[in-house]
């Protein structure tokens, strides 16, 4: 029963870590590289790396969070919104590419625990935030074609 109260505020400190950074990027407080710290941080808080997280296809992400076959929601929640996260710092740093393969990266791993999510606090469902990802995709197509270099 400790084992299991302590996960679970583990987990909680980490959806707050991942709140208060998504502030900090649409208020774009903050260098990209403070930012970038703190998402690598973030990462490693949960057992993930975000630098393979970035590397890695859909596909092996998707391995990554259900190696048996069986999703681990948490996991793939906080990849999944890290990367979001990290699509949404490229987005704004002026790196579309960049954004736009994270973005992918989040709404597939979004979807795999959608319709709910991971059930944290202070968290949209996983439907609407690939809903969100969706229009900010869309502005980057209308608005955003030939700004930027791969990624």
């Amino acid at each position: 029963m400790h084992q299991r109260d302590y996960l679970l505020r583990m987990i909680e400190q980490a959806g707050e870590v991942l709140i208060r950074l998504r502030n900090r990027i649409l208020g774009r407080v903050g260098t990209a590289a403070e930012i970038d710290r703190q998402l690598r941080s973030a990462a490693l808080n949960v057992g993930l790396d975000l630098d393979i997280a970035r590397m890695a296809s859909a596909d092996t992400l998707a391995m990554i969070v259900a190696p048996t076959g069986e999703v681990d929601p948490t996991r793939c929640w906080f990849l999944a919104e890290m990367l979001y996260l990290d699509g949404l710092s490229a987005e704004l740093e002026g790196r579309p590419e960049d954004a736009r393969g994270r973005y992918a990266k989040a709404i597939r791993l979004f979807s795999m625990v959608e319709p709910g999510g991971a059930f944290l606090v202070g968290f949209p469902e996983a439907a609407e935030r690939i809903q969100e990802i969706g229009r900010r995709l869309g502005s980057l197509s209308v608005g955003g074609e030939g700004e930027g270099e791969g990624g």
